[in-house]
């Protein structure tokens, strides 16, 4: 869910990272306020695999979602964690099935873009309040079972 643009719409470069080497394994990289990135989902993830995963940008190396955290630290099986990405799934196919019946979107968006491009559309149906809930839950399941809360200074 990191890497197909769930949990994140971008991901910012690193001092440390190649932009010419990144660019040249199928990264288009953005600058924005002086920053390089690329949107996610990303083009080196296909069937479910990192394709550049030896060359991957140094931010995709070091995060860890909180299900690996805990399964790393021993507070949360191997099998809570997959039942927990399992369910999680289970919702992504929901919105994304809500997105479908209220138009097209483009598929190299992130969710959280198809979701707003669906529910700006015309005339607003009851499947637009389906969407919109759908979508409520499962951020609220990816902010508290996937997302890293950012540490405050």
């Amino acid at each position: 869910m990191c890497c197909d643009g769930t949990l994140f719409h971008s991901v910012v470069l690193q001092p440390n990272d190649s932009a010419t080497s990144l660019s040249s394994l199928g990264l288009i990289l953005k600058r924005k306020k002086g920053a390089l990135s690329f949107r996610q989902p990303c083009p080196a993830h296909q069937n479910s695999q990192c394709g550049i995963y030896e060359n991957r940008p140094h931010r995709c190396r070091l995060f860890q979602c909180q299900q690996l955290l805990q399964v790393s630290s021993g507070t949360l099986s191997q099998t809570q964690a997959l039942e927990t990405i399992r369910s999680t799934r289970e919702k992504i196919k929901q919105v994304d099935q809500l997105i479908g019946k209220i138009t097209e979107t483009n598929p190299s968006h992130g969710l959280s873009q198809r979701v707003a491009t669906a529910l700006a559309t015309t005339p607003t149906t009851p499947l637009h309040s389906d969407l919109t809930l759908a979508m409520d839950e499962l951020n609220q399941t990816l902010n508290q079972q996937f997302r890293v809360p950012e540490q405050s200074s």
